[in-house]
């Protein structure tokens, strides 16, 4: 028999056990009753905070009496600053019900044991009383179906699961418990400039075309200089992800999920160092940047173009590709793979790193007296963020891809893949075909901290201001190590 929860605006002649939580919203504004009022933390700027806000709609009209309170913190890190402030009751305000996350943040939440185990509601068959489009009542099934579980795309799916994370074990979750569900995802490709390439040669007079492995980028360096003495050739806009990747493509060792050996990168690794011994050469003459080499993202060196001292290629998120897009009359972009590691046998390695924001729930905070309920409303707003129709929208205005596959049988969908000169649509693309090749990195305490510190190997190495040897010793200790 189906168990059976009641909006509190539908049943309104209900009284409420004891007084609702009433608190300051966010920067001094209104105040909110907390009790029924869902609090989500995530990093969008205005143009996806307007997107959400559809969602955010679609679930207040289902549930009158529930509101939702979107609350931006800025970038990812400073989302993870702000619910490890709060959980610790150091906020001084209200505490997320719902937030965006990477699973590394993930890994440091769960120390806090208010993670919840969001398997109790993905199979729940719960239902909730709100109301359709015309106002009547209707009834709402808390959890998914086994089809709608299918829709999600395998490997984003698995993000989630606890054994992804380390020492999941002693905060007491199960082996199959499900600590996120992906929201969007991305990864990162080459966006190249199809223009310049065209205009360099190979010496039998061939045009270059988009380099598929870095040995074949490579080659292509001096001819682009060549072709354009001011420009840069590939400008890379994550230090963090250069490094790890390619640790991926190679088996070099970047961390590991076991305990007692978590940073891998500080180990006897000849191919490593040789490969970090190359940056500065390359930096030196022209071949390469970084974000912090450059001071921003690189992609405003790729719109600038060559012939203004800009990039011919650039490597970044494909959630950023509406910044990769040239300004009309200029020149004609693309996008491809991240360049893979040719191996002794000749085969090529594309791995590439899969990122973009998952959802992580939380206990509720500050003593409310309908824990239970508030969690349910919390995932049922998670379905709103994951229905189809709206990760349709949310993937056409963002470049993120969807974590549904229906979404890609959806006709709008797949005209919006095709829609030629949209570096959006073409970022997708590569990202949905680039799946097979997606990987994500261990996830424990203090795995945020390796990421800084293998993004500072890349620059003090480029920048001939350390050794390789000595930049991961450094980085190694950083980490806790001796």
């Amino acid at each position: 028999m189906k168990k059976r929860i009641v909006s509190l605006t539908l049943a309104a002649a209900m009284t409420v056990a004891c007084t609702p939580v009433i608190l300051a919203g966010c920067g001094g504004g209104e105040a909110i009753d907390y009790e029924h009022t869902i609090v989500f933390y995530s990093s969008q700027g205005d143009n996806l905070q307007k997107k959400t806000k559809v969602a955010i709609d679609n679930f207040q009209a289902k549930y009158p009496g529930w509101k939702v309170e979107h609350t931006p913190q800025g970038g990812y890190d400073e989302v993870k600053e702000k619910i490890s402030t709060d959980l610790q009751g150091e906020g001084g305000g209200l505490q997320p019900d719902l937030a965006y996350c990477y699973p590394d943040h993930v890994a440091q939440y769960l120390q806090t044991e208010q993670v919840i185990d969001m398997n109790k509601y993905i199979y729940s068959t719960d239902v909730v009383t709100g109301v359709d489009e015309s106002g009547a009542e209707k009834q709402y099934v808390v959890g998914y179906s086994e089809n709608e579980l299918k829709d999600f795309t395998p490997t984003f799916w698995k993000e989630g699961l606890a054994p992804n994370y380390s020492g999941y074990e002693k905060y007491h979750y199960a082996d199959d418990a499900m600590l996120s569900l992906p929201f969007v995802k991305s990864t990162e490709a080459l966006y190249y400039n199809a223009d310049a390439l065209a205009a360099c040669k190979y010496e039998d007079g061939t045009a270059l075309k988009p380099a598929t492995t870095w040995d074949e980028l490579w080659e292509q360096a001096p001819i682009i200089r060549k072709q354009f003495p001011s420009a840069t050739v590939l400008g890379y806009d994550s230090e963090a992800n250069w490094f790890i990747n390619m640790c991926q493509q190679n088996d070099w060792g970047y961390t590991s999920v076991k305990e007692d050996k978590h940073y891998l990168f500080n180990e006897n690794n000849a191919d490593l160092k040789s490969w970090l011994g190359t940056l500065k050469t390359r930096y030196t003459d022209g071949w390469i940047t970084t974000q912090a080499a450059y001071g921003s993202y690189t992609s405003t060196l790729f719109t600038n173009g060559p012939e203004k001292g800009g990039i011919v290629y650039c490597i970044g998120s494909t959630g950023g590709a509406s910044y990769q897009q040239p300004k009309p009359n200029t020149f004609t972009a693309g996008v491809a793979p991240v360049p893979g590691s040719v191996q002794e046998d000749g085969t090529v390695v594309k791995s590439v790193i899969s990122q973009g924001p998952s959802l992580v729930m939380f206990n509720a905070g500050h003593g409310v007296s309908n824990a239970e309920e508030k969690a349910k409303m919390t995932f049922l707003f998670i379905k709103e963020l994951l229905d189809p129709t709206f990760q349709m929208s949310f993937s056409m205005e963002s470049g993120y891809n969807p974590c549904r596959e229906s979404v890609y049988d959806n006709k709008i969908y797949q005209d919006f893949l095709n829609k030629e000169d949209s570096v959006i649509s073409a970022a997708c693309k590569v990202a949905r075909d680039s799946r097979e090749n997606f990987f994500v990195s261990p996830a424990f305490i203090g795995s945020s901290t390796a990421r800084t510190q293998v993004g500072n190997v890349v620059l003090y190495c480029m920048k001939g201001q350390r050794t390789a040897d000595t930049a991961l010793n450094i980085a190694y200790k950083n980490c806790g190590g001796k």
